[in-house]
């Protein structure tokens, strides 16, 4: 039975209301008045309210986005909902999934990057959004009269909070962290944002990293295990986090590793054992996923709005637009419990786009959706030791996987780069359609995306493309004073 505590929307809501989205746009210099909120020494006085404001959080994670909720009208849209839909717009953008002419298309197309585009304004004010709620819990936490275990434990949430919304703004908005780290894309806030706070010049991407590294490292020492919930963020997502940051700095191999173990428990074989395949992928209880989105059909349900379930589901109503590239699937062997693709619609002759689609996502109202799991710890680990040189470890974990979804699995025989390669195909057949892993692992190991011909917009992304970096919106760079107007000349 799936169990998590209501978000209470009632209390974050009236919060909502005294504080500032932190976004350097018109609602960014102009601060609401506080006409139904909270006291905020109210509201960060007790465990419970605490965990009401933290659960609002969530709650803004798979809502429908609107940049100003005080308005009256919806501008929303399923492709910038919360955090699923920037995690789909990534997964469109490769090779193994084919998107249809419906909601995504234009990220599918690698068009939805320009400074006025939703797409654009969506990434950069929900993450700042949150980055600005994050602060909030740090500040009045760390000034409340709460003792000093849960002030720990509160401060650390935020801080990872912060940490992984700045991560998501590095990956969108900045390029390569290898590439160049001084450059200079994404404003750093470590204060909750007033209508009088003065909009920040951007920092190096190397004081960003800097920022949310230590920001994990600290606050991993302070959460505790136990949570309301598997939507909620503690130890083992917080070590989970740390672990794929340091997949894009690569400068830490060993704590990558040590990061991925604690967050699966350190027993690869127990911790890849899923009952999600074949079943819909769609239940946060099974005991590998380790964060996700929880929906019960009511009130804790975003409905035909929710990634990636109602794109990849053809057999009940909903999107049916997500394909799958033949070629992709032809990495699949008959036995391996993965191998969820079929022919539905028969049209390979007049659009071989189309001749396959995935059960790997059942949809329903109730269908939860994966944020992260322990078998893409495992893959991490696997890499990690592939890195510090340690083959024979990382063949180890990755046969611990690939024996577990296919009984005629057979343990690598490659080096070198072969093996990279092998756990990098790995990652694709277990997390396609989850977060990007295509897009991210091509990103930060600065790898072309080369698209097959039977894609409906096939196209050659070379590595370390424009394509791969969001421009700074038009909002952004109108109000902040400290933001070259040149910023995106680049890109």
């Amino acid at each position: 039975m799936k169990k998590i505590k209501r978000h209470n929307r009632t209390i974050f809501l009236l919060i909502f209301t005294i504080t500032t989205i932190l976004s350097c746009s018109k609602d960014f210099l102009n601060e609401p008045e506080n006409t139904a909120g909270l006291p905020e020494s109210i509201v960060f006085s007790e465990r419970e309210i605490i965990e009401s404001f933290e659960s609002g959080i969530y709650d803004r994670y798979k809502s429908q986005w609107d940049n100003d909720l005080g308005d009256g009208v919806n501008n929303s849209s399923p492709d910038t909902g919360g955090l699923y839909a920037q995690y789909f717009a990534r997964t469109v953008k490769g090779n193994d999934l084919i998107q249809a002419v419906t909601i995504f298309r234009f990220d599918y197309g690698h068009e939805n990057r320009e400074p006025n585009f939703r797409r654009t304004s969506f990434a950069w004010e929900f993450n700042y959004e949150i980055i600005n709620y994050a602060n909030i819990i740090i500040r009045n936490v760390a000034s409340s009269d709460l003792d000093e275990n849960t002030k720990k434990e509160f401060i650390a949430v935020g801080k990872v909070f912060r940490a992984f919304h700045y991560f998501q703004l590095a990956l969108e908005f900045a390029p390569n962290y290898n590439n160049d780290r001084s450059v200079a894309k994404i404003p750093v806030y470590t204060s909750p944002a007033t209508g009088s706070t003065i909009p920040a010049k951007p920092s190096p991407l190397s004081e960003v990293y800097a920022l949310i590294i230590n920001d994990l490292k600290e606050a991993i020492l302070d959460l505790p295990e136990e949570r309301l919930g598997k939507s909620y963020i503690r130890k083992s997502v917080a070590n989970g986090i740390l672990a794929r940051v340091l997949q894009v700095t690569q400068d830490d191999w060993a704590l990558a590793s040590a990061s991925a173990r604690a967050a699966y428990g350190g027993n690869s074989a127990s911790a890849v054992v899923s009952t999600n395949w074949r079943t819909g992928f769609s239940d946060l209880s099974d005991q590998e996923w380790l964060w996700g989105h929880f929906q019960n059909g009511s009130n804790e349900t975003n409905f035909f709005w929710m990634s990636p379930h109602p794109f990849f589901d053809h057999l009940v109503l909903s999107y049916n637009g997500t394909y799958i590239n033949p070629n992709f699937r032809d990495q699949f062997s008959s036995t391996d419990i993965r191998n969820n693709f079929f022919n539905l619609y028969n049209v390979e002759a007049t659009e071989p786009w189309r001749e396959f689609v995935s059960t790997k996502f059942s949809f329903a109202f109730t269908s939860d959706v994966p944020l992260m799991r322990k078998s893409e710890m495992v893959l991490i680990d696997a890499e990690a030791q592939y890195q510090l040189g340690n083959e024979l470890e990382a063949k180890n974990l990755l046969f611990t996987l690939q024996s577990n979804r296919d009984s005629n699995a057979v343990m690598s025989a490659t080096t070198g780069q072969a093996l990279l390669n092998e756990i990098l195909l790995e990652r694709r057949k277990e997390m396609y359609g989850e977060f990007g892993v295509e897009w991210f692992d091509a990103k930060r190991y600065r790898l072309p995306i080369n698209r097959d011909p039977v894609h409906r917009i096939p196209m050659n992304i070379p590595a370390d493309s424009e394509l791969f970096v969001l421009k700074i919106p038009e909002s952004e760079t109108d109000a902040n004073p400290n933001m070259d107007t040149s910023i995106n000349d680049d890109i």
